[in-house]
């Protein structure tokens, strides 16, 4: 009888679709881990909302992450935590430049220097 594999060891071996896989929908699956998500560089959708993901360390893996533009990370405890602290939009959009959606609402970008040449 073959051994039923779970999300979180399926997720230790991303490596074998990371050349490919361009959207990944992991919700409710219990993850506080992101290791390995690195190597999908193709990856541009993920919805991941409803899992345990608590520490900045684990979500600035996704920085790495090229391609990814559109990310749901709802319910996780990292972001509880800054929309409660009515942060999280400013944080996670900060730590992922790239991204054009967060949670479903569009990323708009301040102009950095903006304001600057009005002297």
């Amino acid at each position: 009888m073959a051994k039923a594999t779970t999300v979180k060891e399926a997720l230790t071996k991303w490596e074998v679709v990371a050349d490919t896989l361009e959207e990944l929908w992991i919700s409710y699956n219990l993850l506080e881990k992101l290791k390995g998500i690195q190597f999908m560089k193709k990856l541009r959708v993920l919805y991941m909302s409803n899992n345990l993901v608590k520490e900045w360390g684990e979500f600035v893996r996704l920085a790495d992450l090229p391609c990814l533009a559109d990310l749901v990370f709802v319910g996780n405890p990292l972001e509880e935590k800054h929309s409660a602290e009515g942060t999280w939009m400013d944080e996670a959009s900060k730590r992922l430049p790239n991204l054009k959606k967060l949670d479903g609402t569009p990323v708009i970008k301040q102009e950095e220097d903006e304001g600057e040449d009005e002297n």
